[in-house]
């Protein structure tokens, strides 16, 4: 019993290993880091500027969403230092934000449009007009999704915009249910959550087809949805605006499995995700919110004090190398069996060359130590005929670098590539 529980702490320990959270405290205007790891939060790590609603985050910089200031604040995440105000336009009251690559997207929820920034130099480089009182966005090859909640009309017109994001244009307009506010790419369709009028219209999730640009199917979950978050068994949460529930379906085949009947409490308004944790914010009026962290068996890991009514969280994302970019991760395939193991377990991965000259495997332990390491001579393909490149394998025996037995829990094993770490996976050891 005791070994289950070690194991069951080595992997709540390695899945937030590193995790960094930012939240936005629209009622104190402040910007809250917490570090996973640690269990530290720095409630004060920015002040913010007037009425702070969401933010977006890079490896270096948060971009906060200022709705009263009509403007984009930049902020260090190693200092907390504001580098600079992006204003978007008078009377604009940003709304939403979206990074992808060295631009970002910014909805005017006032005046109908959506922004685009250079991230280089800090400006607006152009403006487009969409539907009314525009709010979440999401993108899903080279398209820009749009949703257009319409309030200001009494939600008589709410729909998503499409922009073609190379010429910059509105491609087409999609119908949907009440108030589309949050939208998320998932699973090669554009979810869209489409929270009702907070009164007798309730809650739905639409699901676009991107070849179709039409709905395909409708949820009827009921309650204020909120936003999403995607975690590794395919299910989906979805935050109430309410902050009471979290409602949740299978990212596959819609099947819901909580609803507004039957929801999972206590919940949140707003949820995000990385790895096999799922984070939820919520509170009450008037009081510090907190962040709770979930596993994927839904059990609570731990909970964290931030400040009074916080608006959003993101998570840090990993640095990714140009290198990263070009070569998509998924190609090489990397995996291990058995495992968990004793003493043995195959490290397998692909190349498109049957060339392992500037290949290597390295061990790591849950603390970041390399403990073990394959040189190119070590990595061994296992087949090569009818196929482009080949399968490589090397075996760990379950030793160190002097082939001292390692004790027993998680380890890392990162395949680079021309210098370059391409994939990481993890293993356990038990003995």
């Amino acid at each position: 019993m005791r070994k289950i529980l070690v194991i069951l702490v080595l992997i709540t320990a390695l899945n937030l290993w590193g995790t960094i959270g930012f939240v936005v405290n629209s009622g104190s205007e402040t910007l809250s880091r917490i570090d996973f790891e640690t269990g530290v939060v720095d409630e004060v790590f920015c002040v913010l500027g007037l009425y702070p609603n969401r933010v977006e985050l890079t490896s270096e910089f948060a971009y906060v969403v200022n709705s009263g200031d009509n403007s984009i604040q930049k902020i260090d995440l190693n200092t907390g230092n504001t580098i600079t105000d992006i204003y978007i336009e008078n009377s604009s009251n940003p709304y939403d934000i979206l990074i992808d690559e060295d631009l970002a997207y910014v909805t005017g929820g006032l005046i109908n449009k959506v922004y685009k920034i250079d991230l280089e130099t800090d400006t607006v480089e152009n403006s487009i007009s969409v539907g009314g009182n525009p709010a979440g966005m999401t993108i899903l090859n080279g398209k820009l999704y749009v949703g257009n909640s319409d309030y200001g009309t009494g939600y008589s017109n709410c729909s998503v915009s499409v922009i073609d994001l190379l010429t910059f244009s509105v491609e087409t307009t999609i119908p949907t249910e009440v108030n589309p506010q949050f939208l998320k790419a998932i699973n090669g369709n554009i979810h869209v959550s489409c929270g009702g009028d907070w009164n007798t219209i309730f809650g739905k999730i639409c699901i676009i087809d991107p070849i179709l640009n039409t709905v395909t199917n409708t949820l009827d979950i009921g309650g204020v949805t909120s936003n999403f978050a995607l975690m590794p068994n395919n299910i989906v949460y979805v935050a109430d605006g309410f902050g009471s529930s979290l409602y949740a379906y299978d990212a596959d085949t819609f099947e819901i499995i909580y609803d507004s009947l039957n929801p999972f409490t206590p919940g949140g308004t707003m949820v995000t995700s990385k790895n096999e944790n799922l984070f939820v914010l919520g509170g009450e009026w008037g009081q510090n919110f907190t962040v709770k962290v979930l596993d994927v068996n839904e059990n609570l890991i731990n909970e964290y004090t931030v400040g009074l009514y916080a608006t959003d969280i993101k998570i840090v994302p990993e640095a990714v190398s140009v290198h990263d970019k070009q070569i998509p991760i998924l190609q090489y395939n990397l995996t291990n069996f058995p495992n968990p193991f004793n003493p043995t377990t195959t490290i397998s991965f692909n190349l498109t060359t049957k060339i392992t000259e500037n290949t290597e495997l390295n061990i790591y332990n849950i603390k970041g130590q390399k403990v073990n390491n394959f040189p190119p001579s070590s990595c061994h393909p296992e087949f090569n005929e009818g196929r482009e490149g080949t399968k490589f394998s090397a075996i760990w025996n379950g030793t160190d670098e002097n082939n001292q037995p390692v004790s027993s829990g998680i380890y890392y094993y990162n395949l680079v590539v021309n210098g370059n770490p391409v994939a990481s996976k993890k293993c356990m050891l038990l003995k």
